[in-house]
């Protein structure tokens, strides 16, 4: 998979949406993220409701600070999460979301885009489908695949 770095995460302590919305707050600054989920739409609720939990806690750490410069930085990036856009309607039906949930046989119909950096696999899928679903992603994304028994 030309130029892409794969990185597999064990089943730690936490679970799969845990560990994913901390990895997604990162990585969905330098582009569009991809996740394969074999339920798309519950996968979504769960790391929404996460994903909610960080940008209140950035509000209360905000609200908690005296420092300026601190306050213009964290204002800015709730700001950023704020207009993070989330789906899980098939890519065909709905393309360009910055964070979209689809089942493998929607990703191999309608591959991540180009401006994709990172893909999310968080149920055993093959490695033919894994090639075919990475076939458009840029050369320097990252490809995350969870480990699950």
């Amino acid at each position: 998979m030309r130029g892409l770095y794969i990185e597999h995460r064990p089943k730690g302590s936490g679970t799969i949406s845990e560990d994913l919305v901390k990895h997604m707050y990162i990585r969905v600054s330098q582009g569009s993220v991809a996740v394969v989920a074999e339920h798309p739409v519950s996968m979504l609720a769960v790391i929404r409701k996460r994903w909610l939990k960080i940008e209140r806690r950035l509000r209360r750490e905000r609200s908690s600070t005296l420092s300026a410069s601190k306050i213009l930085e964290l204002t800015h990036q709730i700001t950023k999460m704020q207009t993070i856009r989330f789906t899980a309607k098939p890519p065909k039906e709905e393309p360009g979301g910055d964070v979209q949930f689809a089942t493998v046989k929607d990703w191999m119909a309608w591959p991540p885009e180009a401006n994709c950096r990172t893909l999310y696999v968080t149920y055993p899928i093959t490695k033919e489908q894994l090639y075919l679903i990475t076939g458009w992603m840029c050369e320097s994304g990252v490809i995350v695949i969870y480990d699950v028994v």
